[in-house]
């Protein structure tokens, strides 16, 4: 058994020493990390209506497009990972196979894009629980939301394989839930009997093509946060082995989970009704249609499973946008001050705290600034939809950064035969589908405050290329360092792996 955090076993992989807690997370672990950030129950609740909205009756279609282009990413992943382990993830691959440049602005969006799922989630969170307890989720949201973050902080600072136990086990109690849902649902026939219509673009609710493509940037959201067991890569025993396992399982378990439960929503609505006035299922999401087919009972546990979800995932994002963190950090490309470790639970605290405290303000901004409840039904689903987007567009270029990287890291690996198909076609189909669900999301012009978010995206990603081009002038030796820590060597300078 791999020995953990209690003998003191750490990766001296920054200055002063700081590090990580290796060999503390098992491939179960890994496997749990990846399948509950994508939060299988809050993404069939919360985000499938995103999707309806557009693609009405085709939003099966939607979510099977976007796990294609997640499988093809973690093909790419999965090569990355066999080859190097570091918390970094995004950050140190890109850097590794595009350049030193590239992999500064992947970190700069990813631990972005991450954290801003933080408010996203926390802010479903406060409008369940309230719902839930029967109070008004309008004026008690935030007051819930606040509460949750103080415990998000307690779970992101405690030693990590305990809060990826509890991961386990709220994700496979929301799943069985929705499994049973689904199968009474398709059991039943839903409105009109089975069909193969919702694989076709024909029954969109808006435009075809465009209709699902549109609704594409709400589910690729969905499938975000599969290869999260990468940022964890040196805390894992054996990341090699344990990392890639647990993107692939979780990549295909999404691809078939979030497909039959859409399926079965879709014919549980009916499809042709969808086509005409998808509002059922984006003001709803699954509820009603449990509550249809099954009871009201049913309906509730969909509820209380999202809620769970929610609040799982919003430990889990913001844990993986703490280590990008960190790994920018020891590197010196940020502020060393996010590179400190708690000196007994071996997790990057600072960081923590720093995308706690960055959350909340961001929620409040919109919550009780910016944000417009007319038009999304409340304040926290104007946190939710607004931030959701934003996070989503920053991984999506991330996604593709990677699918190109890993076709440069896989024509210049010494001991690897290039494989067209494998090394070149696969990661080019993925690039290919995430660049059309950016492209949906930013035309025609998304409503309300959503036309925004595509210019955030920019300004953010601008200023990273400022912020890259101070340090070239300033601190060249940070920028030499940038992606040249790994974890699972104990700290070493990834040539090493280059000249064994």
């Amino acid at each position: 058994m791999s020995q953990g955090i209690e003998t003191g076993q750490v990766a001296e992989t920054g200055p002063g020493g700081q590090g990580l807690a290796r060999g503390t997370l098992r491939t179960v672990d890994a496997v749990a990390i990846s399948i509950s950030v994508l939060s299988p129950a809050m993404a069939m609740q919360l985000n499938t209506g995103g999707v309806a909205g557009t693609a009405g009756g085709s939003t099966p279609l939607a979510f099977l497009l976007g796990g294609i282009a997640c499988l093809a990413l973690a093909f790419v992943v999965i090569g990355f990972s066999r080859r190097m382990a570091s918390a970094g993830y995004a950050y140190t691959y890109v850097s590794r196979s595009l350049g030193q440049s590239w992999g500064f602005l992947a970190g700069w969006l990813y631990f972005f894009a991450f954290a801003c799922f933080v408010p996203m989630t926390m802010a479903a969170v406060g409008w369940l629980f309230s719902d839930l307890i029967g109070v008004d989720p309008q004026t008690w949201w935030f007051p819930f939301f606040l509460v949750g973050m103080l415990i998000l902080v307690f779970l992101s600072v405690v030693r990590i394989s305990v809060t990826t136990k509890v991961q386990l086990l709220v994700g496979v109690a929301t799943v069985l839930v929705l499994l049973v849902f689904a199968l009474i649902v398709t059991g039943k026939g839903g409105v009109d009997g089975q069909s193969l219509q919702p694989f076709t673009f024909s029954h969109t609710a808006s435009g075809g093509f465009h209709g699902v493509f549109y609704g594409l940037i709400f589910g690729v959201t969905s499938f975000i946060g599969f290869e999260s067991a990468a940022d964890f890569g040196e805390e894992t025993a054996n990341p090699r082995r344990a990392v890639p396992i647990a993107i692939l399982a979780s990549v295909i378990f999404a691809i078939v989970f979030y497909v039959f439960i859409t399926y079965a929503t879709t014919i549980g609505y009916g499809v042709n009704q969808l086509e005409k006035d998808p509002t059922p299922w984006v003001a709803g999401g699954l509820v009603p249609v449990a509550e249809k087919f099954g009871n009201h009972t049913l309906g509730k546990l969909i509820e209380v499973g999202a809620l769970l979800s929610a609040f799982i995932v919003c430990v889990a994002c913001a844990t993986a946008s703490s280590r990008t963190l960190f790994a920018m950090g020891r590197e010196g490309t940020i502020p060393g001050w996010f590179s400190r470790t708690h000196a007994k639970f071996k997790t990057p605290y600072n960081a923590s705290i720093a995308v706690a405290l960055v959350a909340t303000a961001a929620a409040a901004l919109i919550g009780f600034g910016f944000g417009k409840p007319d038009v999304f039904g409340s304040d926290a689903f104007s946190v939710y939809y607004f931030y959701a987007t934003i996070g989503t567009l920053g991984v999506i270029l991330v996604y593709i950064a990677l699918c190109f990287g890993g076709i440069a890291l896989f024509r210049r690996t010494p001991d690897q035969k290039f494989n067209p198909l494998t090394h070149g076609l696969i990661p080019l189909v993925g690039a290919i589908i995430f660049g059309a669900a950016w492209y949906g999301s930013v035309y025609p012009v998304p409503p309300s405050i959503l036309k925004s978010t595509p210019y955030i995206t920019i300004i953010w990603l601008a200023i990273g290329v400022g912020v890259l081009l101070w340090l070239r002038a300033n601190r060249r030796d940070a920028v030499s360092r940038i992606g040249s820590i790994l974890g699972e060597e104990g700290g070493i300078l990834v040539e090493a792996l280059d000249h064994p």
